[in-house]
C-alpha cells in the first residue's frame, strides 16, 4: 500500500531522544534512526548502512555522527559519509544515507518522509496543549497490527465508546445522542453530545456531584495524515449548544480533557499509536494520573487494539472501503478524512485507496 510522503509523521516523544539514547522505528515501510546531537538539535537518517545494509542503530553515536557497528563507517547528520575505518581510505561517492527533515514540536518528534524542499513545519497540526505546564499529561505508546486508517476510522466515530469501552465511558444519555460533522479546509471535526445524563465513570472525579445531570461533549479534530485531537467537555445539563466545532463552551464548562491520538503507519498492516491525555483539573494529582494510565491501558491495549487487529485479520489484504461496508450517519467524519487523504495521495501521483463506495 502506498503512503503519503509529503507530510509530517510522529516518530516519538521528544524527551525520549537524548544524547545517550537514539531511537529507531519503521515509518511507512522505511527504517529510520533519530538522534540528538550535542547541540540539542535532532537528526534523522535512514537506518541502513550502504556498505553491507546492516541497521545503523546497531552502531553508536560519536558526537554528531553515527558510526556503523559492523565496519566503522561514519555518517553525519546530512547523511554523507564523513569517516572511514582506516586512515587514508577514500570515501566512495555512493557512501551516503538518506537524511530526513526532523522537527521537535509540542513535545513530539515529527518526521518529513517526502521531498525535503517541501518540509514546512507550519503544516504540523496544533497540539500545543501537550506542552502547556498548567495541564496534567499522561502519555503512552502501543503497537497495533492493523492498517492505520482503520484506527483513524475508530477515532472518527466515537459512538463505539458506548460498547467497546462500556465499563468506564458508557453514558446513560447515549440514546439521546446528537452528532455533527464539519469540515474546514482539510480539517475534519466530528462532535458528539450526550445530553442530560449522569457522568460516566471515567469523569466522575472531575465533577462535584456525580448525580447531577450533565451535557457531555466529545469532539475530534482530524488532520492529515493521521492526527486526531480529542476534546471532551462537560456542561450543566441544558446549558450547552451542540453547534459547530468547539462551540457552546462559555463559562459554564465543568471540566475539559484534551488528548492526542496520533497514528504513524509502520507498514500497510501495522502502526505506531501515540496517545497523550491532558487535563485542566487535578493537575499533579498522582491518583488521577494512575487512574488515567489504567484506563488508557484498558482502552487502547485491552479493548481498541484487539478489535482493530481482529478487523484487520478478517478483511485481510483488502481496503475496508472496497468491501462495500454498510455506512451509518456517524461514519461521516471517517469518510471525509478518507476522501481528503485519497485526494492528497492522488495529487502526489500515488494510487489512492477507495474513500467510500458511493456514500
Amino acid at each position: 500500500m502506498p503512503f503519503l510522503k509529503n507530510t509530517w509523521y510522529v516518530f516519538d516523544y521528544a524527551d525520549d531522544i537524548t544524547p545517550e539514547r537514539f531511537g529507531h522505528r519503521t515509518i511507512i515501510d522505511q527504517p529510520v534512526l533519530v538522534y540528538r546531537k550535542p547541540d540539542g538539535m535532532l537528526a534523522a537518517l535512514r537506518d541502513i548502512c550502504p556498505h553491507r545494509f546492516v541497521p545503523l542503530h546497531m552502531g553508536r553515536q560519536i558526537g554528531d555522527v553515527i558510526q556503523c557497528g559492523y565496519h566503522g563507517l561514519r555518517f553525519g547528520p546530512d547523511g554523507a559519509c564523513v569517516g572511514m575505518p582506516i586512515a587514508g581510505m577514500p570515501i566512495p561517492k555512493a557512501a551516503r544515507v538518506v537524511a530526513y527533515p526532523v522537527v521537535e514540536r509540542h513535545s513530539l518528534v515529527w518526521l518529513w518522509m517526502g521531498d525535503p524542499a517541501l518540509a514546512d513545519a507550519g503544516l504540523i497540526p496544533d497540539f500545543s496543549f501537550l506542552s502547556d505546564p498548567a495541564r496534567g499529561n499522561v502519555r503512552g505508546h502501543t503497537h497495533v497490527d492493523a492498517d492505520y486508517q482503520l484506527a483513524i476510522d475508530n477515532l472518527s466515530d466515537l459512538t463505539h465508546v458506548q460498547f467497546l469501552h462500556a465499563g468506564y465511558q458508557a453514558s446513560e444519555a447515549f440514546e439521546r445522542l446528537r452528532f455533527k460533522v464539519d469540515q474546514v479546509g482539510d480539517t475534519v471535526y466530528a462532535r458528539l453530545t450526550f445530553p442530560n445524563g449522569r457522568p460516566p465513570y471515567a469523569f466522575q472525579k472531575a465533577v462535584a456531584d456525580i448525580e447531577a445531570p450533565i451535557d457531555l461533549c466529545f469532539e475530534t479534530r482530524w488532520n492529515l495524515p493521521s492526527c486526531v485531537r480529542l476534546r471532551i467537555t462537560a456542561h450543566p445539563a441544558g446549558a450547552h449548544s451542540a453547534g459547530a466545532h468547539s462551540a457552546g463552551d462559555g463559562d459554564n464548562r465543568l471540566f475539559e480533557s484534551m488528548s492526542a491520538h496520533i497514528l504513524t503507519p509502520e507498514t500497510d498492516r501495522s502502526a505506531h499509536y501515540f496517545f497523550v491525555n491532558s487535563r485542566d483539573y487535578a493537575v499533579g494529582d498522582p491518583e488521577i494520573d494512575a487512574r488515567v494510565r489504567a484506563w488508557q491501558r484498558q482502552g487502547f491495549d485491552v479493548e481498541d487494539k484487539p478489535m482493530l487487529e481482529a478487523q484487520q485479520r478478517r478483511i485481510g489484504g483488502h481496503d475496508v472501503m472496497t468491501l462495500g461496508p454498510v455506512l451509518l450517519p456517524t461514519d461521516a467524519g471517517a469518510i471525509r478524512a478518507r476522501r481528503i487523504l485519497a485526494a492528497r495521495m492522488t495529487a502526489e501521483g500515488l494510487p489512492a485507496a477507495a474513500a467510500d463506495h458511493g456514500a
